[in-house]
């Protein structure tokens, strides 16, 4: 009897650091050197956090640009894994709050793409300006709508670097793609779907005109003022200006944007002399977890035991080498994991 309770008592033990130990992946406290930085876009103050990995001189660092919607520095907790292996990589971190979200000032619903844009440009000066950082390579890492974002700001000031990972092209393709694969899931049968993605097109082509997207707010701008002032996006013009090398990484299984349409216009776009890495990774979603667990277009989509299985799996969520693949370009600029 005394035997088999120990036993459970060893592995109770087990359990629970092998529990606590997973959702540590999500805690950043202590965790490398942590500085608060704040920096100005027109009128809007806006604060961040830069992770610096501890006893590394002059590491490469990256600017997180976030996706769509009001997302603050961490994304809810849902960069930590991720901010966590690129600092056990010797890589910096650095992100910011959204203008409206968290500690930062204004309304990211009153910004275009550009806008975007000019604000990673101020980012990126901020960071240099660290003593830590004077010598450092650094560069973006974007995701989704960050698509529009890189490309511009990667003009607008010299990085050595780039990664994009889920990225959009063309911002009414995003919109009916999105649409036909949430019919998809949902069980809608083909003609169902290609009707309603005509239908889709019909609308947007009569609401968001080139006329319309100059409009200014009439008063505090909202999302469909938002959605208004971005409709005409397409990346294709900026992404022949990149000089940048660039990684991009797009989940086979991507539910939100198009993977071959994003793999097939930067390949035909980039200038053949940037230097690139363009890749489609089987099984994986928009956001390069392993879609054979989360295979949904929204987190906020994920039930309960979904929400419990990436507490638990921290970074071994993403599919198996995508991490691996980010911080080689980042350190080196090789192609692969």
């Amino acid at each position: 009897m005394i035997k088999y309770i120990v036993s459970f008592s060893i592995m109770t033990i087990v359990f629970i650091t092998f529990l606590f130990s997973r959702l540590s992946d999500f805690d950043l406290s202590g965790y490398g050197q942590q500085r608060i930085i704040s920096f100005k876009h027109h009128q809007d103050v806006l604060e961040g956090t830069l992770i610096l990995p501890p006893g590394k001189v002059s590491p490469p660092f990256v600017l997180l640009i976030h996706g769509d919607g009001p997302q603050d520095r961490w994304s809810e907790g849902g960069y930590i894994p991720l901010v966590k292996f690129f600092i056990s990589q010797g890589i910096a971190v650095f992100s910011w709050d959204k203008p409206g979200v968290g500690e930062s000032a204004g309304n990211w619903q009153a910004q275009t793409m550009s806008d975007r844009a000019d604000e990673a440009v101020l980012a990126l000066h901020k960071l240099r300006e660290q003593p830590e950082l004077k010598k450092s390579r650094g560069g973006y890492l974007g995701f989704s709508q960050a698509g529009w974002v890189v490309p511009q700001a990667s003009q607008l000031a010299t990085t050595d670097f780039a990664v994009l990972i889920g990225a959009a092209i063309n911002w009414r393709n995003q919109g009916i793609y999105y649409t036909g694969q949430r019919l998809k899931a949902e069980g809608y049968t083909i003609t169902e779907i290609l009707d309603a993605k005509k239908h889709e097109a019909v609308v947007f082509d009569r609401q968001f005109t080139e006329e319309a997207a100059i409009i200014p707010c009439n008063s505090q701008c909202t999302r469909q003022n938002f959605e208004r002032m971005n409709s005409q996006a397409d990346a294709t013009k900026d992404i022949s200006g990149i000089h940048t090398p660039v990684l991009i990484l797009m989940g086979k299984d991507d539910r939100n944007v198009d993977p071959d349409e994003t793999v097939a216009v930067w390949t035909k776009a980039l200038p053949a002399s940037t230097p690139r890495c363009i890749r489609q990774l089987p099984g994986a979603t928009h956001g390069l977890l392993r879609s054979g667990w989360f295979d949904y277009q929204l987190a906020s989509q994920w039930p309960l035991w979904i929400q419990g299985l990436f507490l638990l799996s921290g970074k071994y969520s993403y599919s198996p080498g995508a991490l691996n693949t980010v911080s080689s370009w980042i350190l080196n600029q090789k192609c692969g994991g």
